[in-house]
């Protein structure tokens, strides 16, 4: 028996598949062009793998020398004069000249500056009134003990004659013949005269103290005078010895006070240059003072050469500083003026098994690097110092424990230079 179809279902299953036709015919042809693509990737024909190559860096090389060389400590200095004098005003006055200048070069003995000298002066004439009054004062006591040695005789004669007086009224009274009254008058006059010559002798006996106490007081009075002369000599302000005038505070009509600044002047025959000495290198500089007991040094000023002689080094280290000054005396009467900064060339000992290379040989402080069968090798170095050769230009003087006679030095500066690396000596095949 047929079941009758109902129409509404059959057209309802028909438009669900043509839905679902939709979306699986471009999921279809999604999948078909990635298997197409895969097959044609993995069906191209691969090209041959290429060995990787070590890079080669073209440098210059030296040969190193080995030898004795007298390294050249480069060092930057100071200009400065361990005789540099501040002359100040003794007494408070006006300057009345100034007769030198900046710059200028003075004698021992060449007025300077000439400060009014009347203040001075009147107190000058203050201290030899006051001087004068005490030696008068001694005159006095000295005349006056005379007088006293003399007065002790009258003083003693009296004294025994007042003694009789009393004496003598005493045996009338014994004999009921003088009255009481007159005998204490004599005792009383007995009495007053032995005060009297007790107070001279007093006198007598001080004499001594009163004329020490004047002696004293005539030798302060002296020596008030004495510094008000040496204040009055010095309102003529001269140099103390052949100098230099560094600085001139005062002009004519200036207000000057005791310890006021006038000028600064320093000797010309002893200038001294003040430069620090690396730490590395103190221990040779120090040998070397104690064998030869001084060192050569070179400077260059204004385009001429100034030869200095290492003297001597610094007896305190400033804080913060690993170095030790060193002090150069110059030579003759140079034109120099404290204050300027020097470069000098401090020539040290020989030094064996040394080598000469270009700075740009110098990695760092203290590397080098050798070509050992083409390829570099680092080397630790001590630098000793620098040197100037043959043909102007300056080398860097340094030694190791194992670097050779004739090993080929590196010159060039690459920028990642390593033990290994390969290298090419430029011009070599």
């Amino acid at each position: 028996m047929n079941t009758p179809v109902d129409p509404q279902m059959t057209s309802e299953r028909t438009r669900t598949g043509s839905k679902l036709l939709r979306w699986i015919v471009p999921i279809l042809l999604l999948l078909a062009g990635v298997a197409v693509y895969s097959a044609l990737k993995a069906s191209k024909p691969s090209a041959p793998a290429r060995p990787a190559q070590e890079k080669v860096w073209t440098v210059h090389a030296i040969n190193a020398e080995l030898t004795s060389h007298r390294p050249e400590l480069t060092l930057y200095g100071k200009v400065e004069s361990p005789r540099r004098t501040t002359l100040s005003a003794a007494v408070t006055a006006f300057v009345s000249k100034v007769q030198t200048d900046e710059g200028r070069v003075v004698s021992a003995g060449d007025p300077l500056i000439q400060l009014d000298p009347r203040d001075a002066e009147l107190l000058v004439q203050e201290r030899e009134a006051e001087q004068k009054a005490i030696e008068a004062q001694i005159k006095a006591e000295q005349v006056r003990h005379q007088a006293n040695l003399k007065a002790l005789q009258i003083e003693r004669e009296l004294l025994a004659l007042s003694e009789r007086t009393v004496q003598r009224y005493q045996n009338l009274a014994s004999r009921k013949v003088g009255s009481e009254d007159q005998l204490d008058s004599a005792r009383r006059t007995y009495q007053q005269q032995a005060l009297s010559l007790n107070t001279l002798q007093q006198e007598l006996q001080d004499h001594p103290n009163r004329l020490a106490q004047l002696e004293a007081n005539r030798q302060r009075a002296e020596a008030q005078l004495a510094s008000a002369r040496l204040d009055l000599e010095r309102t003529l302000v001269s140099a103390p010895f052949t100098a230099r005038i560094a600085k001139l505070s005062v002009a004519p009509g200036d207000r000057v006070t005791s310890g006021s600044t006038l000028l600064i002047l320093y000797a010309l025959d002893n200038i001294e240059v003040r430069a620090q000495i690396p730490s590395r290198h103190l221990a040779i500089v120090r040998q070397a003072l104690a064998e030869q007991g001084s060192m050569s040094a070179e400077a260059r000023l204004d385009g001429q050469s100034i030869q200095l002689q290492l003297d001597r080094l610094a007896g305190e280290v400033d804080g913060g500083r690993a170095g030790i000054d060193a002090l150069f005396r110059v030579g003759g009467q140079q034109p120099l003026e404290p204050g300027r900064a020097l470069q000098l060339s401090l020539t040290l000992p020989a030094q064996p098994g040394s080598a000469a290379l270009p700075p740009q040989a110098l990695y760092g402080l203290d590397r080098i690097y050798r070509i050992s069968d083409g390829r570099l090798e680092a080397l630790q170095v001590e630098r000793l110092g620098d040197i100037s050769g043959s043909d102007g230009r300056p080398y860097v003087l340094v030694r190791a424990d194992n670097l050779r006679d004739g090993d080929r030095i590196i010159t060039t500066q690459l920028p990642n230079a390593i033990s290994g690396l390969k290298v090419n000596e430029a011009g070599a095949r």
